[in-house]
């Protein structure tokens, strides 16, 4: 009996351990499995333990997985909207594994803290030993293991309210580490995160006078070893050769091991009421004055680099750009949307410089108004409420509530949603405080009912992750082999794209060529939103001598993508109208 107890917690804590390790960035990769083994956790509860009682909070979440299922049938990429739809669907699980957590909140927040803590010692390690994380010599910004900076600033802003909470050494420690990797992630979003967050704790808390001294403990040697770790370019700059950054690096261990022992022993500082209500006049005019900035000198227009510089810039990085061609997109499409996960197809057709790509708007809420329409905003809008109205919360549950506000507010202004390693604990917290310790036994023929479709939606989660391992794997076999494998990825995944035009390359380099115009047809029968798929079939026509069928595929995709640099496409479209204007060719 006691090892079911415990099943909740261990099967969470183990999964969002795998999550934050494994969880492999915005690739879908990872995702099948961790969702798979989410389903065989819950199963095993309801056949053990019974449903608990909150479950009704999680209903406009599934309601929301729906619709961007349903999304699929009018997609400009059904793919990306079935893979979509399946991440959804996983942080639904994880929010559903929390139910069950309701009696081990105290617990859960320890778990996180000891798991977040593991990472934050692993990320930094590989600024000390550049063999635990090489790519540093490239880009100097900290983000293993997570893949990317501003996700793994996000989890310092989860890791702060957990080491406030604990408070004592472990807490000084654990809000220490996370203070360094928050600054080395050169993130504004995830600093501007982590001030409100820390506003939030100490609004809500009823000890701000322990939480500061632990905070100003901490943040003080941090503050010290972070600024001497500017002045070694093998930690923070980029491009550094291998023996720099080893060179570098072990200096700023000996930084990190006097800063953690400073952090530990140092005293705590007693703070009169007044000198709290001083600090947080002080810390509210700071904030005050970053936003006014931001929002009198913000840019939009340019890019900014990776460096340390960027942290004293303004610039949006494009991001007011990307969110303009969302509103554009959703005004095309008010109540549906374009589909889920489709935003790079509006993104190329409102795009004014080639320079602006991207697959994301950057902003969660403009995001599913322009993939899902009003309805998926709505339902977003609902599902995201009910989960964060949880009351008043103290000690550790305060600490877990502040976790899913965190994210929301760090979504605003990146892509988080694609990460598992950051929306897997947002969720599972969320979902332990919307639960409560009541459980409703459930029948064996339930139990087993619930096997089935826990099976079936294995299956879903399943066949994208099989579909696109065998059209990479086409892509790159050698040609005998490769039409099986499209085949293949086809019968698992009709949706994709890409094994069309595997079939189409093969049929090309066999000679049949009205085999494999019909192929490039077939692709932009798919997905006719998607320029990709017309620039293939117009660069195809053209290499084969017939600039007059290339011209009318090249023309659609300039009308989806007009702004393509020349190695895009743009030369490609260019002849082909000089070709047919001379009035030569037949084809």
């Amino acid at each position: 009996m006691r090892a079911i107890r415990e099943l909740p917690l261990a099967a969470s804590l183990l999964l969002i351990g795998l999550a934050l390790f494994f969880g492999g960035g915005p690739r879908y990769g990872s995702l099948p499995w961790l969702g798979g083994a989410a389903l065989v956790v819950l199963v095993a509860l309801l056949a053990t333990a019974g449903v608990p009682v909150g479950w009704q909070r999680l209903v406009p979440l599934a309601a929301l997985d729906v619709w961007l299922a349903l999304s699929i049938t009018w997609s400009a990429l059904p793919d990306r909207s079935w893979e979509y739809a399946n991440r959804a669907f996983v942080y639904l699980l994880f929010c559903a594994l929390g139910l069950w957590l309701a009696r081990r909140t105290r617990a859960l927040a320890l778990g996180l803290a000891v798991l977040l803590g593991t990472v934050v010692t692993w990320s930094l390690l590989g600024k000390v030993l550049p063999v635990v994380y090489d790519d540093y010599g490239r880009i100097a910004r900290l983000r293993g293991p997570v893949g990317l900076w501003n996700q793994l600033a996000l989890l310092a802003d989860f890791a702060l309210p957990l080491a406030l909470w604990r408070r004592g050494r472990s807490g000084t420690l654990l809000a220490y580490a996370w203070i360094v990797a928050l600054l080395l992630t050169y993130s504004r979003g995830g600093l501007l995160t982590a001030v409100l967050v820390l506003v939030a704790w100490f609004a809500l808390t009823d000890e701000r006078a322990e939480s500061a001294a632990v905070l100003i403990v901490a943040a003080l040697p941090a503050c010290a070893v972070v600024g001497i770790a500017f002045v070694l370019p093998g930690v923070t700059s980029d491009g550094q050769s291998s023996h720099v950054r080893w060179r570098d690096g072990l200096i700023f261990g000996v930084l990190l091991a006097a800063g953690a022992l400073v952090a530990a022993l140092a005293p705590r500082p007693r703070l009169s009421p007044m000198t709290l209500k001083r600090l947080a006049i002080g810390g509210a005019v700071v904030v005050a004055a970053a936003g006014v900035a931001v929002l009198v000198l913000g840019d939009g227009s340019g890019s900014i680099g990776n460096g340390g510089g960027r942290l004293g810039s303004t610039s949006s990085n494009f991001r007011t750009v990307w969110w303009r061609q969302a509103l554009d997109g959703w005004q095309h499409h008010p109540l549906a949307g374009t589909g889920a996960g489709s935003f790079h197809v509006t993104n190329l057709r409102y795009r004014t410089t080639f320079l602006d790509e991207t697959t994301e708007p950057h902003d969660l809420p403009l995001q599913f108004l322009s993939e899902a329409g009003v309805v998926g905003l709505a339902l977003l809008a609902c599902a995201l409420a009910l989960l964060l109205h949880t009351g008043r919360r103290r000690g550790h549950e305060l600490a877990l509530s502040l976790l899913l506000p965190a994210y929301v507010v760090h979504s605003l202004v990146d892509i988080d949603w694609d990460f598992v390693a950051v929306s897997a604990p947002a969720f599972l917290a969320a979902g332990s405080l919307a639960g409560r310790p009541l459980l409703r036994p459930v029948s064996a023929f339930g139990a087993l009912v619930a096997g089935g479709v826990a099976l079936l939606a294995f299956c879903v989660l399943l066949l994208p992750w099989l579909g696109q391992r065998w059209s990479d794997e086409a892509t790159f076999a050698a040609p005998a082999r490769a039409p099986t494998l499209a085949k293949r990825a086809r019968s698992v995944d009709p949706l994709l794209v890409e094994p069309v035009w595997t079939l189409a390359q093969a049929a090309e380099d066999q000679g049949r060529l009205r085999a494999a115009l019909a192929y490039y047809a077939e692709a932009t029968r798919k997905q006719p939103e998607n320029p990709q798929t017309w620039l293939l079939a117009g660069q195809f026509a053209l290499r084969n001598g017939c600039p007059r069928t290339a011209y009318p595929y090249l023309l659609q995709f300039v009308q989806r993508d007009n702004k393509a640099r020349a190695s895009e496409g743009a030369d490609d479209y260019r002849r082909a109208l000089r070709l047919v204007d001379s009035g030569k060719p037949r084809c």
